[in-house]
């Protein structure tokens, strides 16, 4: 009950190792000639590139509704609230820095603690 004849006497059959090297060169030589059609994303950038080459390099795109803002250095904008007379502060020292740290936590647990239990608080704190 197939539908294709069977082959001829005279026609010699393919060994399957021999058909299956065709099918894999003709897969690849397919594949290495096939065009490549570019994503939806790759789309989207060359038409976004295109259209800021037509409008002018001069435009500045915006992100996300936002203005740019021109970089700046800490010392032009320390200028505008530090009086001159007054010298700059020293960096902390990495001990204080965490002793500060340290405090924070613990005033922050303190809070926590309050804030769940406060007649157990109150009663620490009177004695």
């Amino acid at each position: 009950m197939t539908t294709e004849p069977p082959p001829a006497a005279d026609e010699p059959s393919l060994p399957d190792d021999v058909w299956e090297q065709f099918a894999n060169d003709s897969e690849r030589a397919i594949r290495a000639t096939a065009p490549k059609e570019p994503s939806a994303r790759a789309r989207i950038v060359a038409r976004r590139l295109r259209e800021e080459d037509e409008r002018g390099v001069d435009a500045v795109p915006r992100r996300f509704g936002r203005r740019r803002s021109r970089p700046h250095t800490p010392s032009q904008h320390a200028a505008a609230w530090r009086p001159d007379n007054r010298p700059p502060r020293r960096p902390l020292t990495p001990g204080v820095r965490r002793l500060r740290a340290f405090a924070g936590i613990v005033l922050v647990v303190a809070v926590v603690l309050f804030l769940l239990a406060p007649s157990s608080a109150w009663s620490w704190i009177g004695g």
